[in-house]
């Protein structure tokens, strides 16, 4: 017995040893003195340019791992971020604008993601103390009629559109641009319209109703739409280019190695509860190939 508990004491203080040699081996990669940043100036919960971000903050935190300072690059992070951030050329110092992205769709094909670091779901937001709870689509037919009429705010393209026509909803709804031409346009907008009484509920993106929820002065109630399925859970990834196949491979081993770190940081941004996520629809396996 006594040798059991002797081996089992140095099998302990070995893995201890391995995991501190591991943690330790985080450096950056030859020549690489700065790490460069891709971001939007304006998209909270992500980023800002006062650093106020989950990303900023996850970035600051790779930074200290590597020992090395975080320089941004600020690009509106919509059609033709890639091209107009991590795959263009700095036109006077060589290489590029940057060298990371982030909050990236997990199987995006242009650029080359790492695994996921954090997952959500759309949700459903309303102003607390209406008298009335809405947990899932369904409950809206029937807040309607009894606190209604709604105005249900709804961005275009929305996951929740066909639902809410094929109850009947459809003059209910107050479309919101996805997309807006202007990009300082506050990415939370249909919250503070929410907040100011314009709509009355909207299902939206999780991070972006929990975060704008969280700092509203006007309580608002948010709550994941898990009905949706493990479909319509979304991860999201770092990225890099194609051809920085080693940066991407420390960027997995931070994300491995800082899985705690991380987990509290965006915790601290309010996005919905995954618990209880329906199982159907199922997400289909992806295969390498898929385009």
């Amino acid at each position: 017995m006594i040798k059991l508990q002797k081996w089992a004491i140095l099998a302990s203080a070995l893995m201890g040893a391995s995991f501190a040699v591991n943690a330790e081996d985080l450096k950056p990669l030859p020549g690489q003195e700065v790490l460069r940043v891709c971001a939007d100036p304006n998209n909270m919960p992500y980023s800002n340019k006062n650093k106020e971000g989950f990303d900023n903050k996850i970035a600051e935190l790779l930074g200290e791992e590597l020992g090395i300072p975080v320089e941004y690059y600020w690009f509106p992070q919509r059609i033709g971020f890639a091209r107009n951030t991590i795959k263009k050329e700095h036109p006077e110092r060589g290489g590029y604008m940057c060298d990371l992205a982030m909050s990236v769709p997990e199987h995006t094909d242009f650029m080359l993601p790492t695994k996921p670091y954090f997952s959500s779901i759309e949700a459903i937001a309303y102003r607390s103390g209406e008298g009335y709870e809405i947990t899932k689509l369904a409950d809206l037919k029937e807040v309607n009629e009894k606190h209604g009429p709604l105005k249900i705010g709804l961005f275009d393209r929305a996951i929740s559109t066909k639902a809410l026509i094929d109850m009947g909803l459809g003059d209910n709804i107050v479309y919101y641009q996805l997309m807006s031409g202007d990009v300082n346009a506050s990415p939370g907008r249909a919250i503070e319209d929410l907040a100011a009484g314009k709509i009355d509920v909207i299902p939206m993106w999780g991070p972006v109703a929990g975060y704008y929820a969280k700092i509203s002065e006007v309580p608002i109630t948010v709550n994941p739409l898990n009905e949706l399925g493990q479909l319509h859970v979304f991860s999201f990834s770092m990225a890099t280019r194609y051809s920085n196949r080693d940066w991407n491979k420390l960027l997995n081993k931070f994300i491995d190695q800082n899985k705690d770190e991380i987990d509290a940081i965006i915790a601290e941004y309010n996005l919905p509860s995954l618990e209880n996520v329906s199982p159907t629809p199922a997400k289909k396996p992806r295969k390498d190939d898929d385009d």
